[in-house]
């Protein structure tokens, strides 16, 4: 056995450690070597000095508090051992909650707008029709007469702030009355009056609050047909007692 060999088997072999193959090797080279054999000699003094330091008789009831403090350890070491299961349960319950409470939220949120929007909806198409029967109780339902759309759409200049489309559909059978103003949703509107045979048309007017265009929705109020929609900036609100097939039609050439 060569000396390095022998140097880290030094410890073991004065605790008596080793195996016996390996303490016969060791104490063989320890006899042929001077420098393991002192080497030998200083740990077995060192480890007897050290032994000799602070020895005292332990106080009684130490051996208890070990034990119950090795205990408490272990113990403590099985129920963080346990913790993190429990609190991802926790937190998954904790999770679930919370989307329970926003779902929960959201669902009241949307129902709360759908109301409110189907309220805000419902107010205004009573506007539109009491607009529509006002017009009907004057001596003329608009306050510029002309059939020529070159002559009503400037006289809105100034009166609303947007620029409505005017067009004559006389040709159509829906002949351009005239033009007015009116008040519906608190804001001021552009109206234009259409005729067809003994029907009156009022095409209500104002800047969209979206910009998209929509599709025509046809709805009925108080014996009205009435049609909704969205176009290049602008809403429309068409309204008379012709069925709803020829509204239809008025709405496509507008």
């Amino acid at each position: 056995m060569h000396c390095e060999r022998a140097r880290e088997l030094v410890s073991p072999y004065v605790d008596e450690e080793l195996s016996a193959d390996d303490c016969t090797v060791v104490a063989a080279h320890v006899e042929t070597c001077a420098g393991c054999r002192e080497l030998i000699l200083h740990v077995r003094r060192m480890r007897a000095a050290i032994a000799q330091l602070g020895r005292e008789v332990a106080p009684k009831g130490l051996s208890l508090r070990i034990e119950s403090r090795l205990r408490s350890a272990s113990e403590r070491q099985t129920r963080e051992a346990k913790r993190p299961a429990l609190w991802r349960r926790l937190h998954i319950d904790a999770r679930q909650v919370a989307a329970l409470a926003a779902c929960c939220a959201l669902s009241a949120l949307i129902t709360w707008w759908l109301i409110s929007s189907a309220e805000q909806a419902s107010r205004l198409e009573q506007e539109v029709v009491a607009a529509h029967v006002r017009s009907l109780l004057q001596d003329s339902p608009v306050q510029v007469a002309s059939s020529d759309a070159h002559n009503v759409k400037p006289w809105f200049a100034g009166r609303v702030e947007f620029a409505p489309d005017v067009k004559d559909l006389t040709a159509e059978g829906f002949p351009l009355v005239g033009g007015r103003l009116d008040y519906v949703g608190q804001r001021r509107v552009g109206a234009l009056v259409y005729r067809r045979r003994l029907h009156t048309v009022n095409v209500f007017m104002w800047p969209a609050a979206l910009s998209e265009t929509t599709p025509p929705t046809l709805t009925s109020k108080s014996g009205y047909n009435l049609l909704f929609w969205n176009k290049a900036g602008i809403t429309y609100w068409a309204l008379s007692d012709l069925d709803a097939g020829e509204l239809r039609r008025l709405q496509s050439l507008l």
